[in-house]
């Protein structure tokens, strides 16, 4: 089966594409929020992989979902809005739950890197949920989907820089920035840091530890007089040395979740 995210007013015309495609079993599931998501079997011949990807193509956000089962089980709980307290929540676009009274919500597409549920992507946007008050220059180090800059500007960040070495992921994250109106407030592009001539009041890197050690130096001259910077996908016991790495920020909190930690630095 295929899963196909659309709004209210592209419906009639994505069902009329998967039918040319000869997906039948058509169904039209009506999560709110303006969102609909059309669900398909394709025909014989096709399988529901090749068909998403060419609707993914022809820039739909396509994707492949179990036809029941316990597969269909799992798919329904790992694509369950991730809610952050009573500011924030952030969902696939294809998701069939109910969005009513959902805080604050982020949509995301396919491709890149974070989707709220991974151990170091919620402490990020835990930490972001916390400290952004609105009206912050934001740099997103190791962007993926786009997630941590989106949750900043939805919590009121001014803009966003992002940066990735993968193209996929900054086709992700500037998709995802026009699918939640941010595309005016976030400017992604390839790296390095070295072009980058500014500094930031918030600087997120989720890029584990080889990935901050790097480009340690880079990052904390990009931290503003004032500003912190939270790093993540450490495990515990790398805390202390990566902390060192950053000198001469300082760091303000650590947190531990199983065997992932995030530090937050901040420059006196």
């Amino acid at each position: 089966m295929i899963a196909v995210a659309v709004g209210d007013g592209e419906v009639e015309a994505v069902c009329s594409r998967l039918r040319a495609l000869g997906v039948h079993g058509i169904e039209v599931v009506a999560p709110g929020g303006g969102r609909r998501v059309v669900l398909g079997v394709p025909g014989e011949g096709r399988g529901p992989a090749e068909v998403a990807a060419s609707l993914r193509a022809e820039g739909l956000m396509a994707v492949t979902r179990p036809d029941g089962g316990a597969q269909l089980e799992a798919w329904l709980r790992d694509t369950r809005p991730v809610v952050f307290g009573e500011r924030l929540s952030v969902c696939m676009a294809w998701c069939e739950h109910d969005r009513a009274g959902l805080p604050g919500l982020v949509e995301l597409g396919p491709g890149g890197f974070g989707n709220g549920r991974h151990p170091t992507t919620r402490q990020m946007i835990e930490l972001l949920v916390e400290r952004v008050s609105g009206g912050e220059r934001v740099l997103d180090i190791g962007c993926g989907s786009g997630i941590l800059a989106l949750c900043a500007l939805k919590l009121g960040a001014a803009s966003v820089k992002a940066l990735d070495i993968n193209v996929e992921a900054v086709a992700a994250t500037r998709r995802n920035a026009e699918l939640n109106a941010m595309s005016g407030r976030l400017h992604a592009s390839l790296g390095p840091l070295d072009d980058i001539d500014t500094t930031f009041d918030i600087v997120v890197a989720n890029i584990a530890r080889a990935g901050i050690v790097e480009v340690a130096e880079q990052v904390v001259a990009r931290v503003a007089r004032g500003g912190w910077l939270a790093v993540g996908g450490l495990s515990p016991s790398q805390g202390e040395q990566v902390a060192g790495f950053l000198r001469p920020l300082t760091e303000v909190e650590r947190r531990h979740s199983d065997e992932w930690a995030t530090l937050v630095l901040a420059r006196r």
